[in-house]
């Protein structure tokens, strides 16, 4: 076990099931290093999870059963709340904790809609909190390293960048939790799919590496988007995003949970005097200066440097914060923007989609993705642009001074 040099931060986790589970043990690691200590945790439906309620008590951690009582009777004794929740909690548990004067580490998304991460930016100016948002890429060393040449200039002008990934998901993917493949949850918005979710990492990214300057991330101009869904949901599994931002990069992001095999996520990213390419699981490569520089990834667990930063952040071992909440405004901005430019996500017609049984489930692919994600990634195009029967043509939304999410639905 590591000896740290300063008391450990003590933690509380909210929630114990799905992605709670990767907070779990990134605290548990962080306990080994001797820099954390969960102090509670928030069981909403104890009897639903008895045994891992039982193993908290059993190791002496506090269970609450009431998100406000945590608040309430921690005070003192735990500093930092982490909120692996449903989206549409994270803006009002998070400024919740911060007013009542408990540190937030969220996951990502940050919120669903602008207003409420304006509300999230504003509860941490107004307390003093710190509010970190657990967009993971944000503290690995390949994303980390992209952004380091920029900032020093070395690709030039970041004039257009390029994203892509194909993930397949099962039909279990949406029956994991109640709000998963949502647009609208219990009455809120959520805007579950690739982009506000499982592949919303890849959007982030290429807004940070669009702008020069360190832990900034560029603001869109203006955004178009269509959105479309194959598996049976209310949300988008698939999203073809165009971006321009305020210094003029081009951003073409090419999504979809509804694939038959997983690609990516792979990015590539063109500036006036090189241009540098990312894949999710191998290096960034620099094509710039008259050479090529390769940067490994170094494999650490991100998850966990997430955490680790957090904590270091708060007892001034670390002298900057990876991923602030501020950081995250430009992409709620073009996430929303794009569901105001595409309107509710359209259901793809099923004579271009296959659903079959599969491993006591259903797999669902759109024919032809494969193809048509890396095509339009290589002319970064979108799919109404491609061609595709289903692909529609969207109107822009313009975002300089974009304060109101309103989508139309």
């Amino acid at each position: 076990m590591a000896t740290s040099t300063f008391d450990p931060v003590s933690i509380c986790l909210v929630g114990v099931s799905n992605f709670a589970k990767n907070h779990a043990g990134s605290i548990a690691q962080m306990e080994k290093e001797g820099i954390a200590r969960l102090s509670c945790a928030v069981v909403r439906s104890p009897d639903k999870y008895a045994e891992a309620v039982a193993a908290y008590r059993k190791r002496g951690t506090r269970v609450y059963t009431s998100y406000q009582e945590m608040l309430d009777q921690e005070k003192g004794e735990t500093e930092l709340v982490a909120l692996p929740v449903a989206i549409p909690d994270h803006a009002d548990l998070s400024v919740a904790a911060m007013e009542a004067g408990y540190h937030v580490l969220c996951e990502k998304p940050p919120a669903a809609t602008i207003e409420q991460l304006d509300a999230m930016i504003a509860a941490q100016e107004e307390t003093g909190r710190v509010c970190c948002i657990g967009f993971q890429n944000q503290s690995k060393n390949t994303v980390r390293a992209l952004k380091r040449a920029v900032c020093d200039g070395r690709l030039g002008d970041i004039e257009h960048i390029e994203v892509m990934a194909t993930w397949v998901r099962l039909e279990t993917y949406y029956q994991r939790n109640a709000w998963a493949g949502q647009l609208l949850f219990e009455g809120r918005y959520c805007l579950d799919g690739p982009t506000n979710n499982a592949l919303a990492h890849y959007l982030f990214n290429a807004l940070y590496w669009a702008e020069p300057q360190w832990l900034t991330a560029r603001q869109p101009a203006r955004v178009k988007a269509e959105l479309h869904h194959a598996h049976p949901i209310t949300g988008s599994d698939t999203a073809g995003i165009q971006v321009e931002t305020v210094g003029g990069t081009r951003i073409t992001y090419l999504t979809t949970l509804a694939a038959w095999e997983n690609i990516g996520p792979l990015s590539k990213v063109y500036g006036s005097k090189g241009w540098a390419e990312w894949s999710m699981g191998g290096p960034t490569v620099l094509h710039c200066g008259g050479g090529d520089e390769v940067v490994e990834w170094d494999k650490q667990g991100e998850h966990h440097e997430v955490f680790r930063n957090m904590i270091r952040y708060l007892r001034g071992a670390d002298a900057e914060l990876n991923c602030p909440v501020q950081m995250t405004r430009p992409f709620t901005v073009a996430l929303n923007a794009a569901f105001e430019s595409s309107g509710v996500p359209t259901q793809i017609p099923m004579q271009y989609v296959t659903r079959e049984p599969r491993d006591d489930t259903i797999f669902t692919a759109i024919n032809g993705i494969t193809e048509t994600i890396a095509e339009g990634y290589e002319q970064a195009k979108s799919y109404h642009e491609l061609g595709v029967p289903w692909g529609r043509e969207t109107a822009w939304v313009e975002t300089l001074q974009y304060r109101e999410f309103k989508p139309g639905f």
